[in-house]
C-alpha cells in the first residue's frame, strides 16, 4: 500500500488523484484537525464525480510529530510520499522546524523501522544552493546561508539532511526540489493566494523572479522516480524561470483583469517589512510581510531541471498553460477542469 502525508495540501491532493488513477486504494495521513474538503475540490479539477475517487482513500489519523502514532499507521504500508510541510516565508522558527525537520526525522525513522520499500520526500528549490546573477542553480550548487535564505529554506535544507541520514541507514529514498508550485487547490494559501489576489484585482508587482512548476508535473515526476526505483538522488523540478511580473500578468490575462503596473521596489518592501516586524512584536502578531519576505519577493534566481529531463526524458507543462487551466477552473467551479 502507498501512504501520502500532507494529503490535504496542493501536492498531496493532486498526488492522490494521480495515484488513484493507477491503484485501487491509497492511504492518506491526516491530523485530527485536518480539513479534507480541499481534496474534493482538487478532484473536481479533473472530474465531475470526485466522490467516486474520494471513497477509495483510506484515511489514517496521526501527527508526524507523534512517533508512536506514526509507527501504528505505517502497518501494511510499502511506499511513502512525504509531502507534509509548513510552507511559509514568515512563520516562526519553532513551527517550521517542528514540522519540516522534526516531522521529517520522525517519518524517516518510522519508515526505517517499518522496512518501507520506497520513500519520496518533497523538498523545495529553497533548499538548493545560491548563485548570483543569471547563473543556473542545480542539484550540485553548494548550499550557503545568506540574506536570501529564509527560515523556511533552512528548515527544508535541514529536513533533507534527515532524509540523507535515512539513506545512509538503508532507506530507499529520493528527494525532489520543486520550484514555486502552481495549480488548483480550492484554498487561498500558498501560490493559490496569488491567483485569488490577481482575480480580485492586483496592480502591484515586484521585480523578483524564480523557478515555477505545474503541480501536475511535480506529482508525475515523483511517481516516475519511484516507479523506476531511482534512489539516493535529488532532482530540481522547474518548468520555467520567470519573473514575478510575468506570472501575475499571465494570471491577470487568464481572469480578464487589468495587468499589474506599479512596481514595488525592494527598498520600499524592506521598510514596510521592518515596520511590520516592530508592530508585530509590540502587538504580538505574525506579520504577513517582514524583511525576509521582502528579500525573497525581490530576489531573482534561475534553476536547471536538466538532470530529470536527461534521465527520464521528462517534459514540463508550459507555465502559461498551467495558469490558463487554473484560471479557467476558478472561473467556472461548477464544471470539471
Amino acid at each position: 500500500m502507498i501512504l501520502v502525508t500532507g494529503a490535504t495540501g496542493l501536492v498531496g491532493g493532486h498526488l492522490l488523484w494521480h495515484l488513484l488513477n493507477q491503484y485501487d486504494r491509497v492511504i492518506a495521513l491526516k491530523r485530527e484537525s485536518s480539513n479534507i474538503l480541499p481534496i474534493s475540490k482538487i478532484f473536481s479539477f479533473y472530474t465531475d464525480r470526485p466522490e467516486d475517487f474520494l471513497q477509495r482513500i483510506e484515511w489514517r489519523t496521526a501527527d508526524i510529530n507523534d512517533r508512536a502514532a506514526l509507527d501504528n499507521v505505517l502497518k501494511d504500508v510499502d511506499e511513502i510520499y512525504h509531502c507534509a510541510a509548513v510552507v511559509s516565508l514568515n512563520k516562526g522558527s519553532k513551527e517550521l522546524m517542528d514540522t519540516n525537520v522534526e516531522g521529517t526525522r520522525n517519518m524517516v525513522e518510522s519508515a526505517l523501522k517499518a522496512n518501507i520499500a520506497k520513500f519520496c520526500y518533497v523538498s523545495s528549490i529553497a533548499a538548493c544552493g545560491f548563485a548570483s546573477g543569471t547563473a543556473m542553480i542545480d542539484e550540485q550548487t553548494p548550499w550557503s546561508e545568506n540574506e536570501h535564505k529564509t527560515m523556511y529554506a533552512l528548515s527544508k535544507y535541514n529536513a533533507e539532511q534527515e532524509v540523507w541520514a535515512g539513506i545512509k541507514n538503508g532507506l530507499n529514498a529520493v528527494i525532489v526540489n520543486p520550484g514555486v508550485i502552481l495549480g488548483f487547490s480550492g484554498t487561498e494559501s500558498g501560490s493559490s493566494l496569488i491567483f485569488s489576489q490577481v482575480r480580485k484585482g492586483l496592480i502591484f508587482y515586484t521585480l523578483g523572479g524564480s523557478g515555477y512548476v505545474d503541480v501536475r508535473d511535480v506529482v508525475r515526476a515523483m511517481m516516475q522516480l519511484m516507479e523506476n526505483n531511482i534512489f539516493a538522488q535529488r532532482f530540481v523540478l522547474v518548468g520555467e524561470n520567470l519573473s514575478n511580473k510575468d506570472i501575475v500578468t499571465m494570471m491577470a490575462d487568464g481572469f480578464g483583469k487589468p495587468r499589474p503596473f506599479i512596481n514595488v521596489t525592494k527598498e520600499l518592501l524592506l521598510v514596510i517589512g521592518f515596520v511590520a516586524e516592530i508592530l508585530g512584536k509590540v502587538f504580538r502578531f505574525n506579520s504577513l510581510i517582514d524583511r525576509s519576505f521582502a528579500r525573497s519577493a525581490t530576489n531573482r534566481s534561475y534553476y536547471s531541471s536538466k538532470k530529470i529531463v536527461s534521465l527520464l526524458n521528462f517534459r514540463f507543462t508550459p507555465i502559461a498553460q498551467c495558469i490558463k487551466d487554473v484560471c479557467r477552473c476558478m472561473a467556472d467551479k461548477k464544471s470539471p477542469c
